[in-house]
């Protein structure tokens, strides 16, 4: 049988795997704020120019959040089910 072999070399002396992953996290989180202070800004832009579709908005989404929240509980009937 053949022997695989790999010319592929890493540095050595760089940063650790653990301090990278953590730039890439710091990096998501900036990239994060970044996209969360653009929303804003739109956001509030659409606010002031159409302040009727946002009370529209707001209403409709409460509605759907009410029907999920506080659906009312199910009553669950075991009085056909036999226990052993």
């Amino acid at each position: 049988m053949a022997e695989a072999r790999s010319n592929t070399q890493l540095p050595i002396g760089t940063k650790s795997v653990i301090e990278e992953e953590i730039e890439a996290f710091q990096q998501g989180i900036e990239i994060g704020r970044q996209y969360a202070d653009v929303a804003r800004r739109r956001v509030a832009g659409w606010a002031e120019e159409h302040p009727g579709q946002l009370i529209l908005a707001g209403l409709v989404g409460g509605f759907i959040l009410g029907k999920l929240l506080f659906r009312p509980r199910r009553k669950i009937d075991l009085s056909g089910v036999e226990l052993d």
